[in-house]
Order: structure tokens, then sequence, then C-alpha cells
């Protein structure tokens, strides 16, 4: 009997390894389902499914959830209609409500809206999250896809609501209309300073940069402010074309490396650089990306440029477009750029030379910068919302506070005015600020400070008004820095 039941569970154990043996080898040849196993789904759900789709939804909603896969924004499909906008918008013309948008962990966020826009007149800024069109909350879809639901006939209405920093969310109609905006534009500054600003690269950028340049030299221009802060990049050969503006030919632009590791080089093409031995800054945010990161890091990199702003996107991949038989296009990442000096910016972005974080102030502080000025002298007038810097007009929300008989200031728009580097220590909870052989830590929490090495006490020195950090204006003579008060103006000195 003992022996018969032995017999039986050695049976019965073969019989169930026997069986897994069989469904682990049937598992490993099934294992990724083919496109039998797609187009059955498919057929299924059409013929089955109570909600009845239709088909072209059934596809779109594959190819979507193939891309969506490859956790790359930038990987989008695109119906003829899409590609067109795409193409247009590049050019500067389509329908839509003129903003500029880059993807965002969960919403997409607005790079800029185009002035004289259904965007710009609407009151809409860079930063804004959008996250919802029409009452539909789009979180993490493509950004070819909100870009579609975006476009549409010229007169019709959408409602998109925004995510604000600091505000409640809101909604906002727009009238879609024809958006005609040239990618570049210019005009002289003082006398010698050439202003140029890009707002993307597309076919045409080329020649409307080389007629602004060249139309800015004749009216003697001696010295270019090149600003890409906000532009979302382009075309490759735009930006290489351009870079040959100021590159010797034959020297590389930008080097991009594919899924195999092949290096292919883009030179500078232009027999003679247009511009030589002519100083230039190159002004950048936190929006500056792709192909305007080419320019601005081969401009860098040859040491021909000075970045002023803040460090840039990190977008250093290259996306081609491959037409489908189908109609409509692939746009699909390929491949990702190297900087001449043969830096990855991929997700890290550019360092600025010149590290300027407050609004509107980098392009004052690149024109005292190309003007060679002895002294930084910033004019706080508390009849006005704006700060004067080396006799330029710059916008502030910050304007100086008076408490208890004290005069407060705007910390980083103050240090960053008067040529300091200013850094926000989160961990610590403290403001760093660096220049002119001088480092300096501000405690937000008590308001103590060091100032190279040597400790002061915390009190009435710093105040933190809506999350911005004000300092005593007393505190500046640690700073070889002279304050005058005449009547309603307070002028700051600095010598460089």
């Amino acid at each position: 009997m003992r022996k018969k039941l032995f017999l039986h569970l050695t049976l019965l154990m073969a019989l169930i390894f026997a069986f897994s043996g069989a469904a682990l080898g049937f598992a490993a040849e099934e294992q990724f389902p083919g496109m039998d196993s797609l187009e059955e789904v498919l057929r299924d759900v059409q013929r089955m499914h109570i909600g009845e789709p239709d088909s072209q939804t059934l596809v779109r909603g594959a190819i979507d959830g193939l891309i969506g896969t490859l956790n790359d924004p930038y990987t989008v499909f695109m119906t003829p209609a899409d590609l067109k906008d795409f193409r247009d918008s590049i050019d500067g013309n389509y329908v839509g409500i003129g903003v500029q948008m880059q993807p965002g962990e969960i919403y997409p966020k607005v790079l800029n809206a185009i002035e004289n826009t259904p965007a710009s007149n609407a009151g809409i800024l860079p930063g804004d999250l959008i996250i919802k069109i029409d009452g539909k909350d789009i979180s993490k879809e493509p950004l070819g896809k909100v870009v579609e639901k975006i476009r549409g006939p010229e007169g019709t209405k959408l409602t998109l609501t925004f995510r604000r920093e600091g505000s409640a969310d809101f909604d906002i109609e727009l009238m879609r209309a024809n958006i005609s905006n040239p990618t570049v534009s210019g005009k002289i500054l003082g006398s010698d300073i050439g202003y140029i600003s890009i707002d993307t690269f597309g076919d045409f950028t080329e020649d409307e940069f080389k007629k602004t340049l060249d139309e800015l030299i004749e009216q003697g221009a001696t010295k270019l402010i090149l600003d890409l802060r906000g532009n979302p990049g382009g075309i490759i050969h735009s930006a290489v074309n351009i870079s040959s503006n100021f590159i010797e030919q034959g020297k590389v632009v930008v080097s991009t490396f594919d899924r195999t590791g092949h290096r292919e080089e883009y030179l500078a093409e232009r027999e003679t650089a247009v511009i030589r031995d002519m100083p230039i800054v190159v002004l950048v945010d936190k929006n500056t990306a792709s192909a305007a990161e080419i320019v601005a890091g081969a401009l860098q990199d040859y040491k021909l440029a000075t970045l002023i702003g803040g460090q840039t996107f990190g977008k250093g991949t290259v996306q081609a477009i491959v037409p489908l038989e189908t109609e409509g296009a692939l746009k699909i990442t390929v491949a990702r750029y190297h900087t001449p000096g043969d830096r990855i910016i991929d997700g890290t972005g550019l360092s600025p030379d010149i590290q300027v974080l407050t609004p509107d102030l980098p392009l004052a502080i690149a024109q005292g910068y190309l003007s060679g000025a002895s002294k930084n002298t910033i004019v706080f007038d508390s009849e006005k919302s704006e700060v004067i810097l080396n006799g330029i007009a710059v916008k502030s929300g910050q304007l100086a506070q008076q408490q208890q008989g004290n005069t407060y200031l705007p910390l980083r728009l103050l240090f960053e005015a008067l040529g300091y580097r200013v850094d926000w220590l989160p961990v610590e909870g403290s403001i760093k600020i660096t220049g002119y052989q001088t480092e300096a830590v501000f405690y937000l929490e008590d308001g103590h400070y060091i100032i190279d090495a040597r400790s002061y006490p915390g009190g009435a020195s710093m105040l933190n008004i809506e999350g911005n950090a004000y300092i005593q204006d007393s505190v500046l003579s640690l700073f070889n820095t002279s304050v005058q008060f005449e009547d309603s103006t307070i002028i700051i000195e600095k010598s460089l």
C-alpha cells in the first residue's frame, strides 16, 4: 500500500512538472504579443465592447499607447493637419492662440505668449500651466495632442484652464486667430549695441537673421546682444547656419550621436564669418531649448560670446520627421547632440557665464557689460514700479519697503543688479551671495547672516514679504556699497 501510494505521488508530481514545463514553454514563446495579437484584440473590441468604439479612436489610442511606452515627450504621431500646423508654427504662421509651450511633468507649460496675439492680449504668462481644454483635463497628454486641441478654424472659441503659482486655477476664453509672426526682430540699443531676438528656428529664420544683422551693422552696431530667452528650438540646420555667422568655416557647430553611437558633425559653412571681433552677449533662461541651446553652446564653447541669464532647459535630443505612407508623420527622437566642446546637455542644460535670474534684469545687465561701465548704479523710486540700472529702466514688481523707520530692498534684484551671483539654498533655507571676492549667506528663519566667515546676529536686518527676501539698506555698507537718499529715491552704487 505504501509503495503504491509513493508511486501515485511520484506520478502526480511528474504530471504537475510536465504540465508546468509546457506552460512555461508556451509562455516563453508568447511572451511578447505580435501584430496578430494586436489585430485580434482590435477586432474583438470592435465586435464585442459595449461602448461600440469606432476604428479611428481605437487605432489612434493604440498608436498613442505605443508611443507613450517610450517615455519621450518629443516623439509624437502627427496627422496631416498636425504636420501642417507643426511646419507652419516653426515658420511663425498658423491658426491658434499665439502661445509657445513645452512638455511639463504633468501639464504643458507656457514658454511664451507671442505679442499681439489672443494669448498675450488675455494676459497668459510664461510659466503658466495649461491643465484643461474646454473643461477636460489634459494631464500627461503628449504635447502634440495638446497642440492639436488648441489649434482649430479661425474665429472659433475655446476655454483654457490655467494654473499659476500663487493663484487659484482660472479659466480664459480665447478666440483662435491667424498667427503670422516673424521669427527674428532687432533694434539698436544706445548708440552702438545691436539687439536681435530669435523666437524659434524655422526655414526662414536664417534669412531673417542675416537681414536684421546687416541692417544693425549699417546703423552702427559694433556690439551684439542675441536674445534666445523663451526660444523652444526648431530646425537643427537653421541653428547651424545662423551659428556660421560667428564661427569659422569648417569648425564643428554641433555633433549628433544616434542609437548605434555613430557620430555626425555639422560644420560652419559660411566662407567668412560675418561677425569678427565683435563683443557678443547671449541671453538665455530656463526656457531656452534645443536648437537655441545649440547656438548658445557653440558660441560659449568657442568663447565667442558671454551667456547671461539662467540655466537653459536641457533638451539635447534631435527629432526626425518621418512621413507615413498612410499620410501624417512620426516625429521621433533619433539622436542626442554634443556641443563643440563635447558637452552633453540633455537633462542638464547650459550654465550661464553670468547668472541673472530676476525677470527683465538680464537685458540691462548685458547692456552694462558691453558698455564697459566702471560701476553699477541702481535707483529705487518709491513712487514708480520700476528701477533704473545704469540709466536703463527695468520693470520690477518688488519695490523698496519702509517699516519702523527702516528701508528694506529686494535682495535678489538688488544684488544681481550690483553684479553679484545670488543662489537659493533650499536645504539650508538660506540665500548665498558671491562676487567681488566676497561670499555671504543669509538665513531666512532667524535673519542671521555670515559675510566672509564673520557671523552677524539675526534681527531686523531682513524681512520675508510674500516669499521674497528683503534686506535692510544698512547691511550694504558691509559690501563696500554706497547708499544715498534723495526725496523719494534711493541711489545705490557699487564700483566694479
